[in-house]
């Protein structure tokens, strides 16, 4: 009796572990799609907001920069940055042949997250610019344009140092 597995001798060519799935291409069409209608009302819902504050003169408040910084950095990342995930996603569910290049990966890797982090760091800034106006309500009358943009250049300089620091390590 020989002991040799019975695919020695089959045209079977992948290396897969006997536990691991082969994604199938219908999966992959579906996350795409879904991925397509997250970015049309991603994009949809950040300009309409976006658009809004810069026509009506009674939504220019200084507390809404914050509110429109997170929008910007959405709108970022649904026009620009979701594509290329569904991109790389259809390449990981060979849905298309191109194949994605190393450098281009590690680049949309490195500004994806900036782009994340400068959400993040907008919806904490709206978080503890609400806390300092309901704590402090008649301090917080007294901020300034500068202070506001202020906070958003440092938000964006720490989203820019923590990318840098997840592409170093």
């Amino acid at each position: 009796m020989n002991n040799t597995p019975a695919t020695i001798g089959s045209n079977n060519t992948s290396q897969s572990s006997p536990n691991e799935e082969v994604p199938s291409k219908q999966e992959g069409i579906a996350i795409c799609r879904v991925f397509v209608l997250e970015v049309v009302l991603i994009v949809v819902g950040n300009l309409l907001t976006i658009v809004l504050f810069a026509l009506n003169k009674e939504l220019r408040k200084k507390s809404l920069y914050l509110v429109i910084n997170m929008a910007f950095a959405d709108l970022v990342l649904g026009v620009l940055f979701l594509p290329a995930r569904i991109y790389l996603v259809g390449d990981e569910y060979y849905l298309w042949t191109a194949s994605v290049n190393l450098a281009f990966d590690n680049f949309f890797n490195i500004v994806d997250i900036v782009f994340v982090q400068g959400s993040l760091n907008s919806a904490a800034l709206i978080t503890l610019e609400r806390f300092y106006a309901i704590y402090w309500p008649l301090k917080h009358r007294t901020l300034s344009k500068r202070t506001y943009s202020f906070v958003i250049f440092m938000a964006w300089t720490l989203s820019i140092v923590v990318s840098a620091i997840f592409a170093v390590f």
